[in-house]
């Protein structure tokens, strides 16, 4: 008789069950662990005496994911014949996991607050990654010789068996710590520990500390505006024995006034209740081990000053992250901020080490009831190994899919050598990259990303409309060969952009005129705009938001509790998405003084409306019920919530494995 403990798995990741094999090892019970294209299956011998405590022991070891579900067992006189999921040895990059964090915050481990401590499942493997296949000497990790200690758990740990990137104090990365006139070396466990007390303190009284992390170079600050909120908490740098003289800049010179652009970084639990509304599923998500960038609504008054309605908020999501904020909570700080920048930023103190690092842009999660979309971005997701007997290789957003030894693995360019493929297909929009192949193919963002979407679900060569929203919205047709932009959105042109609208229709010209009286300043920065610019932004700046892009105005929208927008036009002949009548519907109603978190709730409402409307048509003309809908836009609580309602008999498909947005577009050109 077997037990079988099965848990709702939703990714092709291997780092969940990698670490229930590697404590079923630790335990010594007999286990086998299946990981299916939708499950974890733990098979046990039911007589096993180890069961019980097995199965009890595991919430210790085991993180929250964001990909992990529920659970559920039964008994089986066989067996399950399971198709178990293909596996290879990709380097993640995501938090410390239960039991290497449980030893950077043990004094008795050689890993005491030493940032870098990760496993073979866990933390920041991929950023010192040079190039495949995942071992040690194709990272910059070779440069340094494992200690005994080291040498003899990759032997034996069940975590870090053959483990490419293990280090200790002993042996690994060294941190430093600088201002204008002095270096201080971190050197043992005391010093590494110094060093983040120290952090910590400079940034609780006012100072900023540019950090370098397993995601890049970082500045953290106290994100407060109120002088006096900083005096109250008492700390001061004299009180620290680290030999470090008194920083030569000043709050303001290193950017206290960013504070609404940065990121708010929850350096503990205690204060999500009071700062942030949260739902369960976005609380959870935080605190997964896979530690997403979320967009959430602000609570306490002190936040709604700082960030207005909503912030984009992460958890401490690596070694340097997770020991700062660890350190900020001895001083009194439930959060911190931090923009990402150069290596050159201005700021009063610098933590650095001297091992390159390769980054990946970070993850934007979001969140609707029970459904996650990623909407950008390559950590979590990336690299990946996907399935094509095709010898192809394409290349968007920096992103290549290469065959590595017999797989297709998804990845920076940057990782992989040289290689030989019959053709080359390169995202048209990929200017600086020059392969030479004399198979190259150019191909467009709105195809592959349909492609992508239809080929995770299994519908590639069946018929399919598609709805391709990032900045610009545009209707598809997939014939079961080819993408067609079926009903393209007019082209949007941000220069003359005045003369545009005011020969739009009748009377735009006196709205024109009355605009320019009523916001002169606004008239002045739309009449002399440069570059390419999407209509959001433009939306943006008409609106007077603070963050000039579809991300400010979704974050405007969320501050409106009402229910019903109004009715902002969308088109003007033959069904195409207008966007000079878009942009004039919402100069009228701002000559009208409507709110602006009314006026943006109302235009992802309208824009749902408008593709619900549209959709179900396009399915009757190509008699198909096969709806794909991407890009990043869709990653709107208004715009979501009302494509539901409209087309939500119809269940459309969306990514659930890649980005929503652009970096889907590697994957999906595979299928051209």
């Amino acid at each position: 008789m077997y037990f079988i403990f099965e848990i709702a798995f939703s990714s092709n990741k291997n780092y969940i069950a990698n670490l229930i094999r590697a404590y079923a090892e630790k335990v010594g019970i007999e286990a086998e662990i299946i990981q299916t294209k939708d499950k974890i299956v733990m098979i046990f011998n039911q007589d096993d005496e180890k069961l019980e405590s097995f199965l009890l022991g595991m919430e210790d070891v085991l993180p929250a994911s964001l990909f992990l579900g529920k659970g559920k067992h039964y008994f089986s006189e066989e067996k399950p014949s399971l198709l178990a999921l293909s596996e290879v040895n990709l380097p993640v990059n995501i938090a410390p996991c239960p039991s290497c964090q449980k030893e950077m915050f043990d004094v008795s481990t050689r890993r005491f607050y030493y940032p870098f401590t990760s496993c073979n499942n866990c933390g920041s493997q991929h950023p010192f990654l040079t190039k495949y296949p995942y071992t040690r000497a194709n990272t910059t990790m070779k440069f340094l010789v494992p200690c005994t200690a080291c040498e003899k758990e990759r032997t034996e740990n069940s975590l870090r068996k053959d483990y490419p990137l293990i280090s200790c104090i002993e042996c690994g990365i060294g941190l430093r710590m600088l201002n204008r006139e002095t270096e201080y070396m971190a050197l043992n466990k005391g010093d590494y520990r110094n060093l983040f007390k120290v952090s910590a303190g400079a940034i609780s009284t006012g100072k900023t500390v540019l950090m370098k992390t397993m995601h890049g170079y970082r500045k953290f600050f106290y994100p407060n505006r109120d002088a006096d909120a900083i005096k109250k908490i008492k700390f001061t740098t004299q009180k620290l024995d680290i030999g470090l003289s008194k920083a030569p800049y000043n709050f303001a010179d290193s950017g206290k006034d960013s504070v609404g652009l940065s990121t708010l970084l929850m350096a503990s639990t205690a204060g999500f209740n009071e700062h942030l509304m949260l739902v369960e599923q976005e609380f959870n998500a935080l605190l997964s081990i896979e530690r997403p960038l979320l967009r959430v609504a602000t609570k306490s008054d002190v936040m709604k000053r700082l960030y207005g309605s909503s912030a984009l908020v992460k958890y401490p999501d690596d070694g340097m992250t997770m020991l700062l904020a660890a350190e900020a909570v001895k001083h009194g700080l439930e959060y911190l901020a931090y923009v990402e920048c150069g290596s050159d930023e201005v700021a009063d103190f610098l933590v650095d080490f001297d091992m390159p690092i390769n980054t990946q842009k970070d993850t934007k999660l979001f969140i609707n009831q029970d459904t996650k979309l990623f909407v950008s971005g390559e950590r979590i997701l990336y690299p990946a190994m996907v399935e094509n007997e095709k010898n192809r290789v394409t290349v968007a957003h920096d992103l290549a899919c290469v065959r590595v030894d017999g797989e297709n693995i998804i990845d920076s360019f940057d990782v992989f050598d040289s290689v030989s493929t019959e053709e080359i297909y390169v995202l048209d929009t990929e200017e600086d990259f020059e392969s030479g192949h004399n198979n190259e193919k150019l191909f467009e963002q709105y195809k592959a990303s349909m492609l992508s979407v239809l080929a995770e679900h299994g519908k590639v060569g069946q018929k399919a409309i598609g709805v391709h929203f990032d900045g610009t919205l545009n209707f598809l047709y997939y014939n079961g060969k080819q993408v067609i932009n079926a009903v393209p959105a007019i082209a949007f042109e941000s220069d003359n952009l005045w003369e545009k609208i005011s020969t739009l229709r009748d009377g735009s010209d006196r709205l024109v005129h009355n605009y320019k009286k009523a916001y002169p300043e606004v008239w002045e920065r739309l009449d002399n705009l440069e570059g390419d610019m999407d209509i959001f932004e433009v939306t943006a700046i008409t609106l007077g938001l603070e963050d000039e892009s579809f991300e400010g105005i979704s974050a405007e929208a969320v501050s409106f509790l009402g229910k019903g927008g109004l009715q902002i036009d969308t088109k003007v002949k033959d069904n195409r998405f207008d966007n000079y009548a878009f942009l004039t519907s919402i100069m009228s109603y701002q000559l009208g003084d409507v709110e602006n978190n009314f006026m943006c709730y109302s235009i992802y409402e309208s824009f749902g409306d408008y593709i619900g409307e549209l959709v179900p048509q396009l399915c009757d003309k190509v008699e198909s019920n096969i709806v794909v809908l991407v890009g990043e836009t869709f990653a709107n609580q208004s715009l979501y919530g009302r494509i539901q309602k409209t087309l939500g008999v119809k269940n459309p498909l969306m990514s659930k494995n890649f980005p929503i947005g652009k970096e889907n577009a590697v994957h999906g050109a595979l299928y051209l």
